[in-house]
């Protein structure tokens, strides 16, 4: 997950030259797997993680390989985007199916924050490694090689998941006549919003780094800077699962963004990727707390039936901004410079911010609609 975007903006600066090009293939990518995250979701609750995940394996492999292979053979814009838009549409969520079979497996034990803040650690170990290893991969052997690793790492990961039979969550079946609970809209639609906010930040901050160690001349420190960024998230979720008890709060996300913002002013006065490399593990010391708290207010507001979807919202909603960052800054970088599309990331923040100010104080799963016997639902 941590090399695809950054693999595909290195893969077409490499072939064609432009920040711009390379932000909307990775904004296409991002988006359409954003967009189709709540229908996985609620397909994975009808079906079967395991019925849903081994057909979207089987696409995806064969979408992304058809896009690098039309940024090799200098194929049109429109048709790269779509072969890296069907890769991103048919990337399973793992995102949300692991959290979802956390929250079977521990409803009621009053230990899901901590396993929702094990993940975060988890993802940022992630997003610790892979820049580093896509960025060494494209500058000193190969862009192509890059993106086809993350396709190996994806397919292995992903077979290793469907062989976890044992955690596999119950489907949710109904029958005619039979109510459906809501989702929570009165929380997901600020959260949604809020989490779009931080999305715009995080896209933005990918494709801006990795344009400022290329115009310092350090191409290949920019997997290192955003190595730093996931570095003060993997340190924050550490000490956030372990000391923060109790349920999530408005409050809590709220402090987590605005402390984001501020950090992320900083980088406006780096001038050297070192610099950069350390306002941006200042920004990322509030990055598991925003995702935690966030993650936490969509699972405990959702009925026990809908959590996959519910969480699904707020990762499409991540996908969606990230995807409106990367594009935005690309021809920022390209006419003005990098430094100045730094300002990208604290628009971001600033958004979310305010659209978690508007969450409900209460946080109690929606109630079933009254929805007459016998018709469909």
């Amino acid at each position: 997950m941590a090399m695809l975007g950054v693999g595909l903006v290195l893969l077409l600066t490499s072939y064609r030259d432009s920040y711009a090009e390379a932000g909307a293939v990775a904004a296409a990518s991002v988006a359409a797997g954003s967009l189709m995250a709540p229908l996985q979701a609620r397909l994975a609750d009808r079906f079967g993680q395991p019925r849903v995940l081994a057909p979207l394996l089987v696409v995806h492999a064969a979408a992304l390989t058809a896009a690098v292979l039309a940024v090799v053979a200098g194929q049109p814009l429109p048709v790269i985007g779509l072969a890296a838009a069907a890769s991103g549409a048919s990337l399973p969520q793992f995102d949300s199916f692991v959290r979802v079979r956390w929250a079977h497996h521990l409803d009621g034990t009053g230990r899901l924050p901590t396993a929702f803040a094990w993940e975060s650690v988890l993802d940022e170990v992630i997003f610790v490694a892979g820049p580093v290893l896509v960025t060494l991969v494209a500058t000193a052997i190969s862009p192509v090689l890059a993106v086809l690793g993350t396709l190996a790492f994806t397919l292995s990961g992903g077979l290793a998941y469907l062989a976890c039979r044992g955690t596999v969550p119950p489907t949710h079946t109904r029958t005619v006549g039979e109510r459906r609970e809501p989702l929570p809209w009165r929380t997901l639609v600020p959260l949604v919003a809020a989490f779009t906010g931080l999305g715009v930040a995080f896209g933005a901050v990918e494709v801006s780094a990795i344009g400022f160690t290329d115009q310092a001349g350090q191409p290949g420190a920019a997997g290192l800077v955003l190595a730093a960024f996931a570095g003060g998230s993997l340190l924050a979720g550490l000490v956030f699962g372990a000391v923060v008890k109790g349920p999530p709060t408005r409050g809590r996300l709220v402090v987590a963004q605005v402390g984001l913002a501020g950090a992320f002013a900083l980088t406006w006065l780096a001038e050297t990727p070192l610099a950069l490399a350390g306002a941006l593990a200042v920004a990322g010391v509030t990055i598991s707390p925003s995702l935690i708290t966030g993650f936490g207010l969509a699972e405990r507001s959702a009925a026990r039936s809908r959590v996959t979807e519910s969480l699904a919202w707020t990762i499409t909603a991540l996908g969606i901004g990230v995807a409106v960052g990367a594009a935005v800054v690309g021809p920022i970088i390209d006419s003005r410079g990098a430094a100045d599309a730094f300002v990208v990331p604290v628009v971001g923040a600033l958004a979310a911010v305010l659209a978690a100010s508007l969450l409900p104080r209460t946080m109690a799963p929606a109630p079933a609609p009254a929805h007459p016997a016998g018709h469909a639902v």
